[in-house]
């Protein structure tokens, strides 16, 4: 080897040479197509990374508005909320809160053996047990008598459906479509990671149900102990029964290539009377250019200025949701957000949910933790006059990811009575405070930051 005279430079090779003689040295060791499968699970395996982790085609990082938003509930608001995001402002109702899973079961029962025409039942989660055989005996006895019944379950959430049962609903004559793969190819991955998380059942095209309930037995009971889940469910009428209709109607079409139209679908509603709610229907479909939950959420977040209540299962909000609490909260907003302790069906989003904990505790929001069972209500309320019910969490998913459904409600009576709810579920909770939550250690540090990288898929 030549040895570099004194006092001369060692000219370095440039980046892109020395790359350039190591991919040459490795086509001249290895045949083609050796290479060519190296080659495509190395482009497999980082189009994974980035679609899974990074968050590249998520949008922008961080949300503000022009020039604020108008107070909750204000005509100004429901202007801007419904022009901002091209959704209708309705008339409708009413709404009926059900408390819990054995609630939820003997209603929705009850209105499946009243079911005349059609039945159309989505939810996220399907797995076998009692509740499980109990909705599906029930569509049995409803193909058997002619009504037309159809199911869509998620290819993640319906994972554990009971797949015998639903064949032999198939055979009496049930239609049953699945959203998206459970094992997706690289070059779908894109796609196929995205999940169908609607709660949206709807009979007769007249009755329809949303919110956080599904069909596992978890949900059954009444939130007695750590075994029965924490839960909310609302029964609508009307226009708000046929807006679930369009969100599975949409999704089914896309599936199955069947358009869904008719009263057996759309009857004729009667005109609603003064009574009626002010809501305003969405159905999310996020695509890398529009997140209509994530700037329907904001904007409900930034209408408040007396009070903001939040009640989510699975609490990961980005730097816009950040800000836009402790904002409120610096202009003597009382916020408040109620989530799960312990008793979660997924530790690692509850460390990520906590990454933000001190940020938001020291800019004084007040988070609580309920303590009987896991808690999975999904549930805004803002001033004691705007609502925001429906399938959506505050995380990644529900803003960016998943298909959604949510209402908005305008009206301080169903606002009065979510806030007596919630008021009974921070009775339940235990409030963290900043100066024993600035006491955790090292270890419980390091599981917020390392589950918080993985924050675009939860």
């Amino acid at each position: 080897m030549r040895s570099a005279k004194p006092g001369s430079k060692v000219k370095r090779r440039p980046a892109a040479a020395i790359v350039l003689k190591s991919f040459r040295d490795f086509l001249l060791h290895y045949s083609w197509w050796e290479g060519g499968i190296l080659l495509i699970g190395t482009v497999s395996f980082i189009a994974v990374v980035v679609t899974l982790l990074l968050p590249i085609g998520s949008g922008p990082t961080n949300l503000a508005t022009s020039s604020g938003m108008p107070a909750a509930g204000s005509p100004a608001f429901l202007r801007n909320i419904s022009n901002a995001l091209t959704l209708p402002v309705e008339r409708g109702g009413p709404v009926e809160i059900i408390n819990n899973g054995d609630a939820f079961l003997k209603a929705l029962i009850s209105d499946i053996d009243a079911a005349k025409s059609s039945i159309n039942f989505m939810v996220y989660i399907w797995e076998d047990g009692k509740m499980s055989d109990t909705v599906l005996d029930h569509l049995d006895a409803k193909l058997k008598q002619g009504v037309s019944v159809r199911v869509v379950l998620d290819a993640y959430g319906g994972a554990t459906a009971p797949s015998g049962k639903f064949k032999q609903f198939q055979e009496l004559g049930g239609k049953v479509s699945t959203f998206h793969s459970l094992i997706p190819l690289p070059w779908t991955l894109s796609r196929e990671h995205k999940r169908n998380h609607r709660r949206a059942i709807v009979i007769d095209g007249k009755i329809g149900y949303t919110g956080g309930i599904a069909v596992a037995d978890s949900w059954l009971g009444n939130a007695r102990n750590s075994h029965e889940w924490r839960d909310l469910m609302f029964r609508v009428h009307g226009g708000m029964a046929q807006h679930l209709q369009g969100a599975f109607a949409e999704l089914w079409t896309s599936m199955t290539g069947e358009i869904l139209t008719g009263d057996r679908f759309y009857p004729q509603i009667d005109s609603p009377s003064g009574a009626a709610l002010t809501y305003v229907p969405l159905a999310s479909s996020p695509s890398p250019d529009l997140y209509e939950m994530q700037n329907f959420i904001l904007l409900s977040l930034l209408s408040a200025r007396h009070r903001l209540y939040i009640t989510t299962p699975y609490f990961l909000p980005d730097e816009s949701v950040v800000q836009a609490l402790i904002s409120r909260a610096r202009a003597d907003v009382d916020v408040r957000v109620l989530v799960p302790n312990a008793f979660n069906d997924n530790q690692s989003v509850r460390h990520a949910s906590q990454y933000s904990y001190e940020e938001l505790l020291r800019g004084g929001v007040r988070i609580y933790e309920f303590q009987p069972t896991f808690i999975h209500t999904k549930l805004i309320i803002v001033d004691g006059v705007w609502s925001v019910i429906g399938s959506a969490n505050m995380d990644n998913r529900s803003r960016k990811l998943n298909d959604e459904i949510a209402l908005g409600i305008s009206d301080p009576g169903f606002a009065r009575a979510l806030e007596a709810i919630y008021a009974a579920d921070l009775a339940r909770a235990k409030e963290v405070k900043l100066a024993d939550w600035e006491k955790r250690g090292l270890w419980q540090r390091a599981r917020e930051v390392f589950a918080r990288k993985f924050i675009q898929q939860y």
